[in-house]
């Protein structure tokens, strides 16, 4: 009997004693707070369109990491007015822009970052970018930045498929994608990106769009016969409008005479049509390397986008080669358009910026810098004033 009381002492013994492992279970009876983490009811971004309040939750942790009541008073604070706070955490959107929210109790503080938004901004100048990706696989999205390249927000992003270009249609209220994997434009809201529907399928890749002088919308084709397709502004097709076909077509535009140029990225060429949709032959037949985006000016030069030479390429109004127009800085340059002081954007899309120039083709600044709003591959790019 006196050998198991002996035991039963030592067990108890050895349970109690000392024991400086994780496994410690002895309660700190001397909490202290050393640190505060703040939570959000509704994540980091506020929209004044839509949720624009967020409740912030403080959470305070003693010297051993474990969750302990913050005692005395708590203050909310934010650094500047982009963001307002109450007394209980309550944060609230007034314009868009960045903010620094922080909880402090005594010399203990933590901050939280909130981002405010609007998905239906009123007035402006907003510049949308069309962002391939990693080009068949994606993840696609359209973002939306404010005239200083700055608020980066995601405007679309449900059922793209390598998306080419966007065009607003403003007196309708929507944006067209058009989308080469899927073989479709698409129809969005114009203020909120939301999913309308179809404007139009069965098109062989659709990259280009661009609003003729007869108020029809031109489409380019990357597959199929390569001929340019024309659609009434409410989706309804109307024709083929050349006769020819053109290979890889990814770039148009129309010179002073009406007539249509169409580029071909592995054709390394510019094909030239009348008003009619007749086929003028080749415009241009040397000095590119893999054309995207062209574009004339007042006299009738024409601008390339040479993206797999990473340049502009001018030529004149014959065909001529000019040289190059911009000849630095730019990596796979795809997508254009012009502010109404003749300064334009340029996607650089294998540095992830939307490159600035003056009209005569001297940088500017990197209106988009890298990777900025989660861009990776900018394809195109539309320049949009609200009023």
């Amino acid at each position: 009997m006196k050998k198991i009381i002996y035991l039963l002492v030592v067990v108890l013994i050895y349970s109690c004693g000392s024991s400086d492992g994780p496994g410690d279970n002895v309660p700190n009876e001397n909490p202290v707070l050393t640190s505060i983490t703040i939570s959000s009811s509704n994540g980091n971004q506020l929209d004044l369109f839509g949720t624009n309040t967020t409740t912030l939750n403080a959470t305070g942790k003693d010297q051993t990491g474990k969750t302990i009541g913050i005692t005395g008073t708590l203050n909310w604070s934010s650094n500047n007015g982009i963001v307002s706070v109450d007394n209980n955490g309550l944060a609230t959107g007034q314009e868009v822009g960045n903010s620094i929210v922080t909880a402090s109790a005594g010399s203990i503080s933590a901050i939280f970052v909130l981002s405010v938004v609007d998905t239906e901004p009123q007035s402006g100048t907003f510049v949308y970018v069309s962002d391939a990706a990693q080009f068949a696989t994606g993840p696609w999205k359209i973002v939306r930045y404010d005239e200083n390249g700055q608020n980066a927000m995601t405007f679309i992003d449900d059922d793209l498929a390598w998306p080419q270009d966007i065009l607003f249609l403003e007196d309708q209220g929507q944006v067209l994608i058009s989308n080469l994997s899927s073989n479709k434009i698409n129809r969005y809201d114009a203020s909120t990106g939301n999913l309308i529907g179809s404007f139009a399928a069965g098109i062989s890749g659709p990259t280009r769009m661009k609003i003729g002088a007869d108020n029809l919308l031109y489409v380019l084709q990357w597959e199929g016969n390569g001929l340019v397709r024309r659609y009434q502004l409410d989706g309804t097709f109307v024709d083929q409008f050349t006769n020819v076909g053109v290979t890889r077509s990814i770039g148009l535009d129309w010179d002073s005479m009406g007539n249509l140029y169409v580029s071909s990225f592995d054709g390394a060429s510019v094909r030239k049509f009348d008003s009619n949709g007749n086929d003028l032959g080749l415009f241009v037949t040397s000095g590119l390397q893999g054309p995207t985006n062209i574009w004339f000016d007042e006299n009738d030069n024409l601008f390339v986008n040479d993206w797999t030479g990473n340049k502009v390429i001018q030529f004149d109004s014959d065909g001529n080669l000019v040289g190059d127009f911009i000849s630095s800085g730019l990596s796979q340059p795809e997508g254009v358009d012009f502010f109404p002081n003749g300064d334009f954007l340029i996607g650089s899309g294998g540095t992830a910026q939307m490159r600035m120039y003056d009209s005569n083709g001297v940088f500017l600044k990197n209106l988009v810098s890298a990777g900025a709003g989660g861009l990776v591959r900018p394809n195109a790019v539309r320049i949009r004033e609200i009023q």
